[in-house]
């Protein structure tokens, strides 16, 4: 079994969203610090689940492929030539070198070492000088044995789910309780508004734990509106995998983000026209949507104290047009002004815990019951893997 050096700490209050302690903080702070505890992450959690990867848009057009790394792991998105999206281990099967560092729109995959071939399909189509002659191939039976090894995956809401564990279950199953939720809304009407990189000397937790923290609204980001309508949000774990809130008046109470509105996600109920959802999707992405916009913030952990986020704003594909540009735009500034604000926060967060006083912070019961089930979450997954 697996060890690593982490203690969960027990609190002395309970919580009715979590039925477990709200008090000191679940995770110790050298969760967030030890690279081993790091190492059992990467393993036991992005490495055994379903998790994001990436988004749609980066492959968008057939012949197109980007790498990326998944609990530490090289992958390759591709779009093949029928359109279809497929994730491989970005590894030939030759010597198992990496076939592809930068994004590309040529189409097939050639191997820098030995210049080995692949369709994006993942099938095998070129081994110059197989057998040492110059126009050498495999039998079509080892062609075949030596495609580029899948992935199992899946597309929704523009977001790109992987599986690197042994028999996943269903994806359907982690996002069945969204897809219910939003059923009121058309997720395959999303258009790309904007999108940003950012590199952050933050532990992945402190970026999930910023993000269901609704009590710094206020004082970090004054433009949501007055503490009133900023601290006017409902709990709601959704499943056990799906964590999150509810502004039920978010749209009409806080703030206006636009001087106009957009067109909504298809015909929404008048019902779900001022509600804002903000979950986490166990264990990295960040989902924020409302009628007339969605937010996506994905990330990769790179170590214990260094988090790449991507974040994207989709609008209805109507409001693509130009007549919407400025009202597009003005949506975007305050929402990766808003991400921009939460940098400084998040890296001083890291920096805190390497004082002695951190081992002694103290979750409150009106407001950190939703940190505390994200925290159990995290602490279960490295126990389970030690029992």
């Amino acid at each position: 079994m697996t060890s690593h050096p982490m203690t969960v700490s027990r609190a002395d209050t309970s919580g009715p969203l979590t039925g477990r302690p709200v008090g000191r903080s679940i995770l110790p702070a050298g969760a967030y610090l030890d690279q081993k505890v790091y190492d059992a992450e990467m393993r036991e959690i992005f490495g055994s689940r379903w998790v994001w990867a990436g988004f749609e848009h980066w492959v968008a057009e057939p012949g197109a492929s980007r790498p990326i790394t998944v609990a530490g792991r090289p992958l390759l998105l591709t779009r093949d030539r029928a359109g279809v999206l497929r994730v491989f281990h970005n590894s030939c099967r030759h010597r198992g070198i990496v076939l592809s560092e930068e994004p590309s729109t040529r189409g097939r995959l050639r191997c820098p070492y030995h210049y080995w071939t692949y369709e994006l399909d993942g099938s095998l189509c070129g081994t110059p000088y197989f057998d040492r002659s110059k126009a050498s191939a495999p039998d079509e039976e080892t062609r075949s044995r030596l495609g580029l090894l899948p992935v199992p995956h899946t597309v929704w809401a523009g977001m790109i789910l992987v599986h690197l564990g042994p028999a996943p279950a269903p994806a359907d199953e982690l996002l069945s309780p969204l897809r219910r939720r939003w059923a009121g809304f058309d997720l395959t009407r999303l258009h790309l508004a904007e999108s940003r990189r950012y590199e952050i000397n933050a532990n992945w937790k402190l970026v999930v734990e910023n993000f269901l923290d609704f009590y710094h609204l206020p004082m970090v980001h004054p433009q949501v509106g007055p503490a009133a309508a900023a601290l006017d949000v409902d709990d709601v774990p959704l499943s056990g995998d799906i964590i999150g809130g509810c502004y039920p008046r978010g749209a009409t109470g806080k703030a206006d983000k636009t001087a106009a509105s957009l067109p909504p996600f298809g015909d929404v109920p008048d019902s779900l026209r001022t509600r804002q959802d903000i979950f986490c999707v166990f264990p990295n992405a960040l989902v924020f949507l409302q009628a007339d916009w969605f937010q996506v913030i994905g990330f990769e952990p790179v170590a214990p104290d260094r988090t790449v986020e991507h974040m994207a704003v989709f609008v209805d594909a109507s409001a693509a047009a130009d007549a919407y540009a400025e009202t597009r735009g003005a949506l975007c500034e305050v929402l990766f002004t808003v991400n921009d604000q939460d940098v400084p926060i998040l890296e001083a967060l890291q920096r805190g815990r390497r004082s002695p006083a951190a081992d002694r912070t103290h979750l409150v019961p009106h407001w950190d019951q939703i940190t505390a089930r994200f925290q159990h979450l995290v602490a279960d997954a490295l126990r389970d893997s030690r029992d």
